[in-house]
């Protein structure tokens, strides 16, 4: 991918950060050709005068979602797994029974996030989690275990649930053989040329949090600038155990590799219906998402999008509507209202670049 002039993108970057006052900011448009546009303003640590960098990683949090169902995928395309097949067939080898309800919920239905299984871990275990030593996969086993004992809970609704691709961590590793970690740079990083790719807080970019929470009218929000947050805290991000859910981090460069594959009907590394596969968002339903995407508001200008955080970052990705190109927002800072503003920036970027040529 090629480097190319970024004076389109530095206006919007320098208005949206003076506006919400946010440490760094990162760009990137990308076609079906490769990386169009780059630019990043600002700086790794709030005062501290290191500016941010092009090639800096940047936690993109539950956008990585899409990352582990295109691993999933790539595994069923060579071979080693298929789709609808009923979850306890795929982690057969579980501590204790599995409710006889599980036998109905597909593969599929864990990646839509309606598979009947709670949103998250609970405080409890986030904090037990945090402190547990035990290799990563005897933990996401231990998770699968206790999720699965129990019924599921309305399959068929939409539940959006992290828990469900710790699950499907749990299932890949039975896949392969391998941590899932080591199973996603083998089968997705390695063959895409990305080799930012990584888990956990970024070393050089810090994230800041909001300096505090408010009760508001649809719940807690983050309320003014928060300090930066040390990577090498635990706390600094969620438990090892959820990088399937969302705990990659990556260059902006990087990830325009990955969204490429989208807009290029797969290129070399999937195929076209594979991809359709992954976008196609659950038949019938009102939310209207997909393996790690959600299809964008009609009016909005763009077809699939997604974002994540994990309160210290905020990452945006937004396709516009003929699935030609795509724009990606990545924060060093997580407040709540990055998250509703972020996706509009994105909107004003694919407006603003389109007709440019890589």
């Amino acid at each position: 991918m090629t480097r190319t002039s970024a004076t389109r993108l530095r206006p919007h970057l320098e208005a949206f950060r003076d506006e919400h006052e946010i440490p760094a900011l990162g760009a990137a448009i990308v076609t079906r050709e490769g990386l169009q546009d780059l630019d990043v303003i600002g700086e790794r640590v709030r005062g501290g005068g290191d500016p941010a960098r092009l090639d800096d990683r940047w936690h993109v949090g539950s956008c990585g979602k899409s990352i582990t169902a295109a691993l999933y995928a790539r595994l069923v395309e060579r071979g080693d797994t298929g789709w609808g097949v009923p979850l306890p067939e795929l982690i057969p080898d579980l501590d204790g029974p599995v409710d006889p309800g599980w036998a109905g919920v597909v593969i599929d239905d864990v990646f839509v996030c309606e598979a009947g299984l709670p949103a998250n871990l609970t405080k409890a275990e986030m904090l037990t989690t945090w402190e547990d030593t035990r290799d990563l996969q005897e933990q996401r086993s231990e998770v699968a275990a206790r999720a699965l004992t129990r019924p599921p809970h309305r399959p068929g609704r939409f539940r959006y649930s992290n828990l469900g691709y710790i699950l499907i961590g749990a299932v890949i590793e039975r896949i392969t053989g391998m941590p899932f970690e080591l199973a996603l740079r083998t089968h997705v990083f390695e063959p895409l040329g990305i080799g930012s790719g990584g888990f956990g807080p970024p070393p050089d970019l810090w994230g800041h949090g909001g300096r505090m929470l408010a009760l508001g009218p649809i719940g807690l929000i983050d309320l003014g600038r928060g300090d930066p947050e040390v990577p090498g805290k635990a706390e600094s991000d969620n438990p090892a155990v959820m990088s399937p859910a969302g705990r990659m981090h990556l260059a902006l460069e990087d990830w325009a590799r990955f969204h490429r594959v989208f807009l290029a009907e797969g290129g070399d590394f999937l195929r076209p219906q594979t991809i359709e596969r992954l976008l196609a968002p659950a038949p019938g339903r009102g939310h209207r998402m997909s393996m790690g995407w959600a299809v964008a508001p009609a009016r909005s200008g763009g077809s699939f999008a997604q974002q994540g955080s994990n309160t210290y970052w905020v990452a945006t990705a937004m396709m516009d509507r003929s699935r030609e190109r795509t724009t990606m927002i990545v924060c060093n800072e997580g407040r709540a209202r990055l998250l509703r503003k972020t996706p509009h920036l994105a909107l004003r970027l694919l407006a603003d670049t389109e007709g440019m040529h890589p």
